[in-house]
């Protein structure tokens, strides 16, 4: 069993097991107590950095943010020192673009080699391979190379660009008015932190976007001509407004222009979706327009929920896959929204709640989402005054008390105490205490490990949750029927079983595995293993003697139906153990359902 708290600012929780507590099954024996702390979270965010500044293609955008991500660090490393210190502490331990999973986790209850995701477990590949990539991978968050990978990255954009002043997608393609405006806006974030940029460059876009732009601005008093154009020129407006001025346009754009494309966009705003929403409540607000910055900010936060432990968040858009429907992306620009528009609306420390709990259950591949958590996250941890900052926390286990520090500078930011079972005394022990001494942002957890001849009589779960039902699948009147096994049901040798999973996920998890244990008198109506796009969600299905696991490589927000059949092939009474749900990212996020006894008669 495992429970899980989020801390923030001199707070305290409880992780309370009452099964643990009761104790009231003789059978039962404790193996450990597991609590993981998890603090100084921003380095989480760095250790994505790699793989964004090694990404294997070398597009515009990638360039882009490889240019700002690193500007940005390495901004850092003068104003912060302890920064600088962290990055290099993580530069000397990483050889891998990716994130490597915790292989020796004590809570993990399933070895890596037993997942089909090893070679995502030991942080993907470098490049071909070569041992200059890997040299080069090794060093990337050193101050130094942070340099060359930003002045590298700048020159690319240069050569990318066209004489017309755009910018294509890949190096030599025809120019692009969405990538040109995308770097535009990279190129404004990295002046806020001081980055030097290329002006000249700068201006030649700003140049091309009016000669592309020009004649949509033209009709913006006639909706239906405009009907396509409303998301694009509202992004180019809020553009515009992050630079200090327009004589960064180069005379491309006027103060009318802007108000033209304030109005037009504010009257058809419900046509916008919630990002680019966020876009006009940003420029309206920098333009003055308060009240309306107000209502359209409002809009889009009226439909997020808020939970102490998941933090502000919205549940999918049914169009996700869209870009400007990202998630990850979508929380960092409301992350910045609020901060400039209501920067005392509380809601601000629950975005970035739901941020970090993102990046501590997924490996993020995205170099969009890195990019735009960076810049985001600076902006927040400056402002707060929490960047470079040591934090403490208090923790209670076992009937002893222990001060744990996390230094800004050096790459301790998880920490694990385990009791072992021969410690664990029930009434004692039921209730772990954590408290935060300083301000800042902490998750805890706490995973009790025991064994039990007793099947457990209901699912237990935090985070995540499992379920299990089974049916007697027969045939009447022609057509297959499904008849519930209530307790004590009796099936025959030959009858087969449909068994129903239920999982459910409040927060999306990469990596997750689901194992449902098989009762001795039956066997898998379905021996192939592979992968399924069945019944709502991917993953891949592997048969195996004892049980049936399925992986899923991402487990999004939710409850899902798993299916497959059974059939009953021995008489006898067998017990069937729970069916277990764990993500391999965080093991500490576990749950289980209920176990039965299913009874085969001759």
């Amino acid at each position: 069993q495992s429970r899980f708290a989020v801390l923030r600012d001199r707070g305290e929780r409880v992780l309370a097991f009452e099964d643990l507590r009761r104790d009231d099954d003789p059978t039962r024996v404790d193996e450990k107590m597991v609590l993981t702390v998890d603090a100084q979270l921003f380095t989480s965010v760095l250790r994505a950095l790699p793989y964004l500044a090694e990404y294997p293609y070398r597009c515009t955008e990638q360039n882009l943010n490889r240019f700002v991500s690193t500007g940005i660090l390495t901004s850092l490393f003068d104003r912060h020192p302890a920064i600088a210190r962290l990055a290099k502490d993580l530069a000397d331990k990483r050889d891998t673009p990716l994130e490597p999973m915790a292989a020796s986790d004590p809570n993990r209850a399933m070895l890596l080699e037993e997942t089909p995701w090893l070679a995502a477990s030991r942080g993907g590949e470098i490049g071909d391979g070569n041992a200059a990539n890997q040299a080069e991978l090794k060093k990337v968050l050193d101050p130094a190379v942070a340099k060359a990978v930003r002045d590298g990255a700048i020159e690319e954009l240069r050569q990318a660009q066209d004489a017309s002043g755009g910018f294509p997608w890949w190096s030599g393609g025809p120019p692009s008015t969405f990538f040109t405006l995308y770097l535009l806006e990279g190129f404004a974030r990295a002046t806020e932190f001081g980055v030097e940029v290329p002006r000249d460059m700068i201006e030649r876009a700003w140049g091309f976007l009016r000669a592309q732009i020009g004649p949509d601005l033209e009709k913006l008093k006639d909706p239906e001509q405009m009907r396509e154009s409303w998301y694009e020129v509202t992004w180019l407006n809020y553009v515009l407004s992050t630079y200090p001025d327009l004589s960064w346009t180069g005379g491309a754009f006027s103060e009318e222009d802007r108000e033209r494309m304030i109005e037009a966009s504010l009257l058809h705003w419900r046509e916008l979706p919630p990002r680019v929403r966020l876009y006009l409540a940003t420029t309206a607000h920098r333009m003055g327009k308060t009240d309306e910055a107000k209502k359209l900010l409002e809009s889009v936060m009226d439909s997020a929920k808020t939970t102490e432990d998941q933090g502000t968040y919205w549940l999918p858009e049914d169009r996700a896959w869209l870009f400007y429907w990202d998630r990850i992306e979508t929380h960092a620009l409301a992350l910045r929204a609020l901060g400039e528009i209501a920067p005392q609306d509380p809601r601000r420390h629950g975005l970035v709640t739901w941020l970090m709990l993102n990046k501590k259950l997924n490996q993020w591949n995205s170099t969009r989402s890195t990019a735009e958590v960076i810049y985001s996250l600076v902006q927040y941890l400056e402002k707060e005054g929490q960047l470079g900052k040591r934090q403490e926390a208090w923790v209670e286990m076992g009937g002893e008390s222990e001060k744990l520090v996390f230094e800004p500078d050096r790459d301790e930011g998880r920490r694990q105490m385990v009791m072992e079972g021969e410690k664990i005394e029930p009434k004692r022990d039921a209730e772990v205490r954590v408290s935060m001494q300083t301000p800042g942002l902490l998750f805890a957890s706490a995973t009790w490990h025991f064994s039990t001849d007793r099947l457990p009589a209901e699912a237990r779960g935090d985070f995540f949750a499992a379920q299990r039902r089974f049916y007697r699948r027969v045939l009447a009147d022609g057509q297959y029927q499904l008849q519930p096994l209530s307790a004590g049901a009796k099936l025959a040798v030959g009858d087969e079983v449909e068994v129903e999973l239920e999982i459910e996920a409040k927060h999306q998890a990469e990596f997750v595995h689901l194992r449902d244990p098989r009762g001795a008198g039956f066997e898998p109506a379905d021996l192939v293993s592979g992968w399924r796009w069945d019944l709502g969600i991917v993953h891949y299905r592997e048969i195996r003697d004892s049980a049936t696991n399925f992986f899923f490589e991402t487990l999004p927000p939710g409850k899902f139906t798993l299916k497959y059949r059974l059939r009953a092939t021995t008489a006898g009474t067998f017990r069937v153990g729970p069916a277990t749900l764990q993500s391999m990212y965080a093991p500490e996020f576990a749950a289980y359902s209920a176990g039965e006894n299913l009874r085969i008669e001759p």
